[in-house]
């Protein structure tokens, strides 16, 4: 059987995605950059969402940031209803949205070769804060020796 190829543009596939997590579905997207590094790798691994009913510091959320305009990234900050975002390989930037921008929590990362990180399981969840809690030039340093070593 022959397949084909179809390419679709983010605002459109993560815009089905956000539908299909409203609905109570699970939904596996392969990840693409490098903003999520070094936990999730873009180009190599995928990540499993889903629509949980409430979100906290720490998680990895499916967020939509402007029409049309999604983003993967660890939440950094919630003040009231005013949520920040911020990627593991970014060293400053952030991004903001509201509670209600929220579309997916990243409930496992999917690797090649079938190995699953439950990003529930507290090791992750002990990891991810020790990352995220690390002086800026610690990560700085970690994340320039990532990025020139490709087979981590």
């Amino acid at each position: 059987m022959k397949t084909t190829r179809v390419i679709l543009p983010n605002a459109v596939l993560l815009g089905e995605v956000s539908r299909f997590l409203a609905d109570g579905r699970s939904v596996v997207i392969k990840t693409k950059g490098s903003s999520m590094s070094p936990f999730i790798r873009g180009g190599r691994d995928s990540v499993e969402l889903l629509k949980m009913p409430s979100a906290d510091v720490g998680d990895i959320v499916l967020c939509l940031i402007a029409p049309g305009r999604y983003v993967l990234h660890r939440i950094h900050a919630i003040d009231g209803d005013a949520v920040t975002l911020k990627g593991d390989g970014n060293l400053d930037a952030t991004e903001s949205c509201t509670v209600s921008d929220i579309c997916g929590t990243v409930t496992a990362i999917l690797r090649p070769g079938g190995r699953r990180l439950d990003c529930r399981s507290e090791g992750f969840r002990r990891k991810s804060r020790l990352w995220v809690s690390a002086p800026r030039i610690v990560r700085r340093y970690c994340l320039g020796i990532y990025r020139r070593i490709k087979f981590l």
